[in-house]
C-alpha cells in the first residue's frame, strides 16, 4: 500500500511537460519584466557584429499571438515526428514478418555484459548518422530486448545513452562534424589566425580512442546501475514462426539491397548534393536528396526483405496480412504522440522567448570573466557547455552562438580551435542526456511508457535520476581524457594538436 501511495505522488511525463510549459511561460514574463538581455557576438559578412538579445514575454500581445498561431505549426514542422512514424512502419513490418524474431532470439545465449557492450557500441559508432540513429535504433532495440526476455525499457535507455554520449566520437565523421568545423574556421580566422583551415580529420585519433573507452565505461555503468533496477518480470512470446529457408531468401534480398544502396551513395550518384566539396556533406547535407530520402530508403529496403521472409515463412499468407504488418507496431504509441506534441510546444516556447539563447550567452560571459587558460579553461568551458545544453540542446545553434568568442579564447590561451571544438562536442554529448528540451530525450521517455504501461512508474525526473550516476561518471571521464590529452601533448588527429 505504501508503494502504491508513493507511485500516486509521481508526476506523469505529460503532466510534467505541461508544468514545464507553464513554468517557462511565467519565467519569460518575470525575466522580461526585469529586462534581462545578453550581448550576442556573431559573424556576419566576414566581421564580428554585436547585437542585443532580450527575453520576450509570452504573456505580451506579441507572445499570445505567437503562442496560439504556432501551436500547430511547431508540431507540423517537428521533423522527428514524421521520421519516427516511417521508422516504426519499418520496425512493424519487420517484426510481423518474423525476421526480427529470427535475428534476435539467438541473442538470449549472450552474456548480459557482452550484449550491453554490443548495444552501446552500435549506438556510439552510429552517432555519425545524426537524428537517424535515434529514429531507427530506439524502436529496433526495444523489440530486440523483448525477444530476449530482457526489459525493453533497459534497451531503450541503453541505446539512447550509447547514441547521445557517443556524439562526437565513433570511427566515422558525421555531417555535424563538418558543419561545426565550418563555424570553427570562421571563428578562428575572423580576428586571430587568418591562415587557419579546419580539417574533418583533425580529431580522428582522440575520437577513435574515446569511442572504445566510452563504450566500455558506459556498458560497465549500465550493468552496475541500470540492469539491477530495470528487470523484466514476464517472458515475451508470440505466434510468429521462424524459418531457415525464409532467412536464406531474405538474405539474398538483403545482399541485392546492399549493392543497390552502395551504388546510390557513390560520389557521383544523383542522390548526393554535388554542390558540396566534402563527401560527408554531399551525403548528409540537409538539402541532399540522399539525406532527405534516407528514412524512406530504409523503409523500402526493410519492407522488401521483410515481405520475402514473411511470405516464405508463412507469417504473411496474403496481401491483407502484409498490410496489417505495417500497423501492428503502433500499439500504445498514444503517449509518444502526446509527448511529441507537448515537446514541440515547450521547445517552441524556449526558442521564441530567447531564454535558451540568453542563458547560453550569460554562461559564455562567465567563462570570459574567469579569464582562465590551460586546464582551468578546459574544465570551466566543459561544465558551462553542459549547462548550456539544458535549455539549448541543438549543437549547431549553440556552437554558432559561442564559437565566435570561445574559439578565440582558446587560441589566446594557446589551445587550438580543433581542441575547442572537441571539448564542445564532448560536453554537448553529456548535456543532451539530461534535458527535456532535447526532442530525443522526450521520444525516449515516450517509448519507455509504451513498454512500461502496466507499471505506470515513468516520469521525466525519475528517468533522469536513474541515469545520474552514469552522467557524473561521464563528466569525470571526459575531463580526465581532455586534460590527459592536453598535458601529454598527444595529437588530436591528422595534423592537429591540443596546443598551438
Amino acid at each position: 500500500m505504501a508503494k502504491l501511495k508513493k507511485n500516486k505522488k509521481l508526476l506523469s511525463p505529460i503532466i510534467t511537460m505541461i508544468l514545464l510549459i507553464v513554468g517557462t511561460a511565467i519565467l519569460s514574463s518575470i525575466l522580461s519584466f526585469l529586462h534581462v538581455s545578453a550581448n550576442l557576438t556573431s559573424i556576419s559578412n566576414g566581421s564580428l557584429e554585436t547585437s542585443i538579445i532580450v527575453v520576450k514575454n509570452i504573456f505580451s500581445k506579441e507572445g499570445i499571438i505567437y503562442f496560439f498561431s504556432n501551436i500547430l505549426t511547431n508540431f507540423n514542422v517537428l521533423e522527428p515526428f514524421v521520421l519516427l512514424i516511417i521508422s516504426m512502419m519499418a520496425v512493424s513490418i519487420a517484426k510481423s514478418s518474423g525476421i526480427l524474431k529470427h535475428l534476435f532470439q539467438p541473442l538470449k545465449k549472450i552474456k548480459s555484459s557482452i550484449l550491453t557492450f554490443m548495444v552501446v557500441f552500435i549506438g556510439v559508432i552510429s552517432s555519425f548518422m545524426g537524428d537517424y540513429s535515434y529514429i531507427i535504433l530506439i524502436p529496433f532495440v526495444a523489440v530486440m530486448y523483448s525477444y530476449i526476455n530482457k526489459s525493453p525499457v533497459l534497451g531503450i535507455v541503453t541505446i539512447f545513452l550509447g547514441v547521445t554520449l557517443g556524439y562526437g566520437t565513433g570511427f566515422i565523421h558525421g555531417y555535424n562534424d563538418f558543419a561545426l568545423g565550418v563555424l570553427t574556421q570562421n571563428a578562428a580566422t575572423i580576428n586571430v589566425d587568418a591562415t587557419y583551415r579546419f580539417s574533418i580529420h583533425s580529431d580522428l585519433y582522440i575520437m577513435i580512442a574515446s569511442t572504445i573507452a566510452i563504450s566500455l565505461l558506459i556498458s560497465a555503468l549500465i550493468e552496475r546501475y541500470l540492469v539491477p533496477r530495470l528487470t523484466f518480470s514476464e517472458s515475451y512470446e508470440d505466434e510468429i514462426v521462424t524459418s531457415k529457408k525464409a532467412f536464406m531468401y531474405s538474405m539474398i534480398a538483403f545482399g541485392i539491397s546492399v549493392v543497390i544502396f552502395i551504388l546510390s551513395i557513390l560520389p557521383k550518384s544523383i542522390l548526393l548534393d554535388q554542390t558540396q566539396t566534402v563527401y560527408i556533406a554531399k551525403l548528409f547535407n540537409p538539402t541532399s536528396p540522399f539525406n532527405l530520402s534516407f528514412i524512406f530508403i530504409f523503409l523500402f529496403y526493410t519492407t522488401i526483405i521483410s515481405i520475402v521472409y514473411g511470405l516464405v515463412s508463412g507469417n504473411f499468407k496474403n496481401n491483407h496480412e502484409i498490410s496489417w504488418g505495417f500497423t501492428r507496431g503502433f500499439d500504445n504509441i498514444g503517449y509518444i504522440l502526446n509527448m511529441l506534441f507537448l515537446g514541440s510546444v515547450f521547445i517552441g516556447l524556449i526558442n521564441w522567448t530567447n531564454i535558451g539563447s540568453v542563458v547560453v550567452i550569460k554562461l559564455l560571459d562567465f567563462i570570459q570573466l574567469l579569464d582562465f587558460t590551460g586546464i582551468p579553461l578546459i574544465v570551466a568551458s566543459f561544465i558551462c557547455i553542459i549547462l548550456m545544453c539544458i535549455l539549448l540542446p541543438n549543437s549547431l545553434e549553440k556552437w554558432s552562438l559561442i564559437s565566435p568568442i570561445l574559439v578565440p579564447l582558446f587560441m589566446r590561451g594557446n589551445l587550438t580551435p580543433d581542441f575547442a571544438q572537441f571539448v564542445f562536442k564532448a560536453a554537448d554529448s553529456v548535456g543532451k542526456v539530461i534535458t527535456p528540451v532535447f526532442i530525443y530525450f522526450i521520444i525516449m521517455v515516450g517509448f519507455i511508457q509504451k513498454y512500461n504501461i502496466k507499471e505506470n512508474k515513468v516520469t521525466l525526473f525519475n528517468t533522469m535520476k536513474l541515469i545520474w550516476p552514469i552522467i557524473i561518471a561521464m563528466v569525470i571521464f571526459w575531463l580526465l581524457i581532455l586534460v590527459l590529452w592536453y598535458v601529454a601533448g598527444l595529437p588530436l588527429g591528422i595534423g592537429a594538436l591540443a596546443t598551438m
